[in-house]
């Protein structure tokens, strides 16, 4: 009893005999060796989780008799809230840092402070506006909404380096601000509007998803990359105009030796690498993709909040200790419901109860279950239910005031029209919880409640599965909804069936090699794979219509489609290398964040990134090179 507490070691050594013998406590209050004791706090949100956690560690600090007590606190509640207070502050760091590196890489490569600035605005004005109009909209900052700049960033840019890129080869031969920036837009104006509709149409297609978290971020990382095509349009060129005239003659009579005169060079020595045998790309690609197939029927869907935190962190530690002291951290609870009072203590479905009981001590995952059924056995002197509904019903009825009546009280209604089956759980995964259901479908189906008995299921284990589940089903239908959105644009774009079929051979491998590669490491399919299947589509078509786009105009200028070849792996394939490396390389930070999405949200944009470029200007122009004669080239074809 509370009001009762042990004053001598006997006194405490009986209350710990007490705890051992009481079905409700024994091995969840005092684990099994007695050095160490738990305290569940039942939260009624998960908002209040991190100070409550607070509290307790302030009371216990507060102690001097607890100075030598190793204090552990876990709970999928406070991972998912100090996961939330940590991406916000991982956003501060590494998003900063991700923009300095990408600033000095447009450094190196344009050597024109001016211009960096330019397109590194355009990148900031984005975000700033994005999050504004969200949060003026009346949206909350939510886990997935503070993700948004991580994907703006490298969205906002692309755009805008595609025209300094530009800009940076044309300006020395027209040695005019206006001529120039109206020969790069003549040339971009079509394939960035065009790659900016398609990732927006990408992101916006997440509003179909049955999330509202995921309907707000694609919605306005959609919104972003419209702001971003009007900043690149309208704000690019009217900085360039503001520049003077005799600094840009100044850049453009530099020497062209050094680093600029090598990368040139090596675009160049890729260009007669992937035209030297046209089939030998295409057939290394087809093969790579055909190999990546399997992997992609190896994965699996399974999340965990826990583990978006490091190993080794303090949430990560403070699990895993609880889970092998106590049996487990995460909580589940079957939900009983009764249309008559008279049938939760009813002899037949108090055996219903102690039977999936049984059930759950088999399954791996269960550490412990606590029941209304063990009150009853914790009141009884025999430690057995009652023989009638009569008998159960005083037994609970005592349990109800004796010294575990808070705990009876969770378990089952004062009215007795409803119980709580608590489950605690060693394994969060969402693969651990569709074990427990299984098991538990299988007892029903041998042995069915009675009638007027429902049973459902709640608990912060089981959101999480319904939670990855409607993630699955919402994120797939959004991507073949908006696969088949950006062929439609395709064939629009190019007035083409079959350019629009080359345009998705990069898009296709890409999405292939990278989930085929995540299948055989057995990376499983969680949260930020889930969002960034988006990014695929988004990135993965921006290299290829570039390339498309010029290699029709070059060649109708040139003979032979070698030739048209030889002449886009200059000025044009140098801006799509400048761009594949400037972004790519820029979120190498995010590779040493401390949260786990974001270092896969980091090595995915990096492999995409990657792979849509090296699919782009070495697969491409194989395949173009090896169906010349059936492609239309002619414009509007």
């Amino acid at each position: 009893d509370p009001h009762t507490a042990p004053e001598t070691q006997a006194e405490a050594e009986a209350l710990a005999d007490a705890v051992a013998a009481n079905e409700l406590l024994s091995g969840f209050a005092l684990s099994a060796d007695g050095r160490g004791v738990s305290v569940l706090v039942p939260l009624a949100s998960k908002s209040v989780a991190d100070d409550v956690a607070d509290h307790v560690q302030g009371v216990v600090e507060a102690d001097p008799t607890l100075a030598a007590a190793e204090l552990n606190i876990a709970g999928l509640a406070l991972a998912e809230e100090r996961f939330g207070e940590q991406m916000f502050l991982q956003m501060a760091l590494f998003a900063p840092l991700a923009g300095m590196l990408i600033f000095a890489l447009m450094l190196y490569f344009f050597r024109k402070l001016a211009l960096v600035v330019a397109s590194m605005a355009v990148a900031m004005l984005t975000v700033i506006w994005t999050m504004g109009l969200m949060i003026g909209s009346g949206f909350e900052v939510h886990i997935m909404a503070s993700m948004i700049p991580i994907f703006l960033m490298p969205i906002a840019i692309l755009d805008s380096i595609h025209v300094l890129s530009e800009f940076f080869d044309r300006y020395p031969r027209h040695r005019d601000r206006a001529k120039t920036l109206r020969a790069v837009y003549g040339e971009v104006m079509m394939p960035i509007t065009y790659t900016s509709l398609t990732t927006a149409v990408a992101f916006g297609s997440l509003a179909i998803a049955p999330i509202p978290p995921v309907q707000v971020f694609g919605l306005f990382v959609a919104v972003g990359v419209v702001i971003a095509w009007l900043l690149t349009l309208l704000f690019i060129p009217a900085f360039v105009m503001m520049l003077s005239e005799e600094s840009l003659q100044r850049l453009a009579a530099q020497s062209t030796a050094g680093r600029n005169a090598r990368f040139s060079a090596a675009v160049r020595g890729l260009g007669r690498m992937a035209t030297k045998d046209s089939r030998l790309a295409p057939g290394a690609f087809a093969l790579l993709s055909i190999a990546a197939l399997p992997g992609i029927l190896l994965i699996s869907v399974n999340d965990n909040p826990v583990r978006w935190f490091k190993s080794g962190s303090e949430v990560r530690q403070a699990t895993a200790a609880l889970n092998e002291t106590f049996g487990g951290t995460f909580s589940a609870n079957l939900l009983l419901s009764a249309d008559d009072p008279a049938l939760l203590t009813s002899p037949g479905l108090v055996a219903w109860v102690e039977g999936v009981v049984g059930v759950w001590s088999d399954v791996e995952a269960i550490g412990t279950s606590t029941t209304y059924v063990g009150a009853i056995r914790s009141a009884s002197e025999m430690g057995s239910v009652g023989a009638t509904q009569v008998e159960n019903d005083a037994l609970l009825a005592a349990a109800e005031r004796g010294p575990t009546r808070a705990i009876v009280g969770s378990l089952i209604a004062a009215d007795r029209r409803a119980a709580n089956l608590q489950l605690r759980m060693s394994d969060g995964d969402n693969k651990a919880m569709d074990r427990v259901i299984a098991a538990t479908d299988s007892y029903l189906a041998r042995n069915p409640l009675p009638s007027g008995i429902n049973a459902e299921w709640a608990g912060e284990t089981f959101l999480n599965l319904v939670w990855q589940d409607k993630m699955v089903s919402g994120m797939l239908s959004a991507f073949l909804t908006t696969l088949g959105i950006v062929f439609v644009l395709m064939v629009l774009l190019f007035r083409s069936l079959r350019w629009a079929v080359v345009a998705i051979v990069p898009l296709g491998g890409s999405i292939v090699l990278v989930y085929g590669v995540a299948g055989f490491i057995g990376k499983e399919y969680d949260m930020p794979m889930a969002v960034l299947s988006t990014l695929v589509l988004g990135i993965g078509i921006d290299f290829a219509i570039h390339f498309i786009q010029r290699y029709r105009a070059l060649r109708l200028a040139h003979p032979t489609s070698a030739a048209a070849l030889t002449e886009f792996f200059e000025e044009p394939a140098r801006a799509l290398t400048r761009n594949a490396v400037i972004i790519a390389l820029g979120f190498i930070p995010m590779l040493f964040a401390s949260l786990v999405p974001y270092i896969i949200v980091g090595v995915l944009l990096l492999s995409i990134m990657a792979l849509s470029w090296l699919a782009t200007v070495v697969v491409l122009p194989g395949v173009v090179a090896l169906f010349d004669a059936r492609l239309p080239q002619h414009r509007g074809a």
